[in-house]
């Protein structure tokens, strides 16, 4: 036999079988019952006073169990397992003190005094050596050869049930390692019990020559059978959960049939009424001399890692706020819809889902109400959508919902008008009733659909219904798309002339049309593009819609009022104001008069030299709280308020009572027709008389002729602008034009240009 006296010296360099130690996590842990019987049959067996399992790290032997000594540690230069570990093998010491390689160790010449000393190697699962199950003595010559034999068969079982500590998986072998050593060691039933009651692996044997089944006893628990109750096959297949029958039966018999490995995971009815989840693992196995055709495996309760599996999950699919899906989870049923619509040729439907006003619910009263509004909205989504459908939070307030196959339009339209319903019912929260609308695009989706198209064309939808009537179903059409190019081609121009400072201020005269004296200039938006032509803002009114780029539109035109005013002033010394078109991102934007009046104080010009014009579509937001806000703390500054296109719209005597108009702007549509038509004339005048009986001035829009301009004298108006005036110009021609008193008689002998 191979002894360890034969082997060279110690080698320390052993970082790798270190790590393999360090690997199964054992080090320090709290004594284990399984391993201390080991130690103690040891003492009894090969009648000794010391018996240890000792693994070895860097600096120190730790026992795992141990017999005869007091400590759970020594340092490693005074182990003997040092020499076996180096060795490979067993180690037979059969006097200490004899021996010149332990005769100074102070485990020899103090207490506990070893004279004679055996150990046996234990080993990791992946064949490193990490230690010794070792026995020793007081008497010298205590062991010989005939007891390492013993001795290994113990440390192999203890390698069994490290592996079963670090591995649970692994049980299906440590079951026929410990019945193949059952004769020589009692207690291996015992511990392998142990480790499958920890692991919750069961394991099982169907012998295909008698069709037995045998369980393991921690299968007959999984199964919540009474032990030693033998059942057949089938009728085991039987606990399992309904819907995973066919496939739990379908993998067996292919096992069978195939003579090959086979696994699967179903839910378990177990017999004493439990549910659980399970996994198992089979493989067939060939007759062989000893043993008769078989299926052999295991069966393992992964009812916890099943609900953690299905805890991630739902987390990783599920809006954390809502807990309505999110989009990943939406891609993967768009994505199952698409396989379905190949196969069936049929047709479903995708809504997207945006509110209007739920920025103002958050800016007013907080983002933790405005969470608990979006719940509430969730809720009632949910509750709106039919069989098969499903609802995804797609963005802060943008909802998507997927309808099952096989709807027509008509179906689909009618779920986004119950869901619209739904939406905009006001909600009581916190003693405070609030609510929003909302607007939907609608997409038909069939077997030739792409999910990204499928997503633009009702992001599509429902930015061109925002636009064009807010709070309506709005289904894609392919005539969207040529509007869509012309806004984004209108966006890219808009936004290469930002970038490059080609967006200036041009500025039309607004006079008195009975002296042609100069009143004031309304600020527009001109626009120079790459070729040097000018273009004006109803020339890329898509980009002037786009709610970023009119801010910075905003600014920059007002930077260019600020610029240009005070030089304009000394050349027109009448000028009364200066017109800014204002946006409905501005008047919705809570800070939008703080800043303005700000900015206004820092270049020292007065608010009453600014008029801010808007228009009545402006004053028709869900929001008009926030409007009245921004008009009347602007009002009370200075500044005058002017309505633009003044009768186009549907509310207008609603919008002269409630907000602080100062002008209203009659719209060129009238004027144009006003000498032609009798009844433009009598709306014309109808518009006048009201406002001029409300104390409110009234400016004409569009005057191109002399009778045009000669009747609204006669009308009452006696301001206006147009191409009759001038169109608008930039800050340098303004500054060089004249504008003379004189009478309208006077004034219609005169070219203007």
């Amino acid at each position: 036999m191979k002894r360890a006296a034969d082997m060279k010296p110690i080698n320390r360099e052993d970082f790798q079988r270190v790590e393999s130690l360090h690997q199964l996590h054992i080090l320090d842990t709290p004594r284990q019952a399984s391993f201390d019987r080991i130690t103690e049959l040891c003492a009894d067996i090969f009648d000794c006073s010391i018996s240890l399992i000792s693994l070895v790290d860097e600096h120190r032997q730790w026992f795992l169990s141990s017999v005869g000594v007091d400590v759970r540690e020594t340092p490693r230069e005074h182990c003997f397992c040092n020499h076996a570990i180096e060795a490979g093998c067993s180690m037979l010491v059969p006097d200490a003190l004899a021996d010149q390689r332990f005769s100074d160790n102070p485990l020899i010449r103090h207490a506990p005094a070893i004279r004679s000393y055996l150990g046996a190697p234990i080993n990791s699962p992946d064949g490193t050596m990490i230690g010794t199950l070792c026995i020793a003595d007081q008497r010298a010559g205590r062991f010989d050869d005939d007891h390492i034999l013993k001795l290994e068969i113990l440390a192999a079982t203890i390698e069994d049930l490290i592996r079963a500590h670090s591995q649970a998986s692994v049980t299906s072998y440590l079951n026929s390692q410990l019945d193949a050593r059952s004769s020589r060691l009692n207690r291996a039933n015992g511990i392998f019990k142990q480790a499958e009651k920890i692991a919750k692996i069961g394991s099982w044997e169907w012998n295909e020559e008698t069709r037995e089944l045998t369980w393991s006893d921690e299968a007959f628990a999984i199964f919540g059978s009474p032990e030693n109750v033998p059942t057949s096959i089938e009728e085991a297949v039987l606990y399992c959960a309904q819907e995973d029958l066919q496939g739990a039966t379908e993998a067996i018999e292919n096992g069978k049939k195939h003579k090959d490995s086979f696994e699967f995971e179903t839910g378990l009815n177990a017999a004493n009424g439990t549910f659980k989840r399970v996994k198992a693992m089979g493989e067939y196995l060939e007759a062989d001399q000893q043993s008769p055709a078989r299926l052999v495996g295991i069966i393992q309760d992964i009812t916890e890692s099943h609900h953690t599996r299905l805890a991630l999950q739902r987390a990783a699919d599920r809006d954390a706020l809502t807990d309505l899906y999110n989009r990943n989870a939406l891609d993967r049923f768009l994505q199952n819809t698409l396989g379905k619509l190949k196969k069936t040729g049929s047709n479903a439907f995708l809504l997207m889902l945006d509110l209007d006003g739920f920025k103002d619910i958050n800016d007013t009263f907080g983002h933790l109400i405005g969470d608990v509004f979006l719940e509430k909205i969730s809720s009632r989504i949910v509750d709106a959508l039919p069989h098969g459908a499903i609802v995804a939070r797609w963005g802060g307030d943008e909802f998507v919902i997927l309808t099952a196959p096989d709807i027509d339009l008509q179906a689909a339209k009618q779920l986004g008008d119950e869901i619209l319903v739904s939406v905009e019912r006001q909600f009581e929260i916190s003693g405070r009733k609030m609510g929003v609308s909302a607007t939907c695009g609608l997409v038909e989706i069939d077997e030739r659909s792409i999910a990204r198209e499928i997503i633009r064309k009702a992001d599509l939808a429902l930015y061109h219904g925002k636009e064009r009537e807010p709070g309506r179903v709005h289904a894609y059409v392919p005539e969207l798309e040529q509007a869509n190019h012309h806004r984004q081609a209108a966006i890219a121009k808009v936004r290469e002339a930002l970038d490059r400072d080609r967006i200036f201020a041009g500025y039309q005269p607004i006079i008195d049309l009975r002296t042609s004296r100069l009143v004031g200039l309304e600020a527009l938006m001109r626009l120079s593009v790459s070729n040097g032509e000018q273009i004006t803002a109803s020339q890329v009114l898509p980009a002037i819609l786009d709610p970023i780029l009119s801010r910075e539109i905003g600014e920059r035109m007002l930077s260019s009022v600020y610029r240009e005013l005070a030089e304009i002033e000394q050349s027109q010394p009448d000028l009364q104001f200066v017109s800014i078109n204002a946006t409905e991102a501005d008047l919705l934007s809570r800070d939008f008069a703080d800043n303005l009046l700000s900015r206004l104080n820092e270049v020292k010009i007065s608010p009453a030299k600014i008029t801010l014009e808007v228009t009545e579509t402006m004053l028709m937001v869900n929001d008009t709280t926030t409007v009245q806000n921004v008009l009347s703390e602007l009002s009370a500054a200075g500044m005058r308020i002017a309505l633009d296109d003044f009768g186009t719209g549907f509310s207008s005597l609603s919008h002269l009572r409630d907000f602080p108009i100062d002008a209203v702007k009659i719209d060129k549509s009238f004027i144009k027709s006003i000498t032609a038509e009798h009844q433009s004339r009598l709306i014309v005048q109808a518009l006048i008389n009201m406002a001029s009986n409300l104390g409110i001035e009234v400016i004409a829009e569009g005057v191109e002729t002399e009778e045009q301009r000669n009747l609204l004298i006669q009308l009452g108006c006696n301001l206006g602008q147009g191409f009759l005036i001038s169109p608008a110009q930039s800050a340098c021609h303004i500054k060089l034009m004249q504008f003379p008193n004189l009478p309208s008689e006077a004034m219609s002998k005169r070219k203007v240009a």
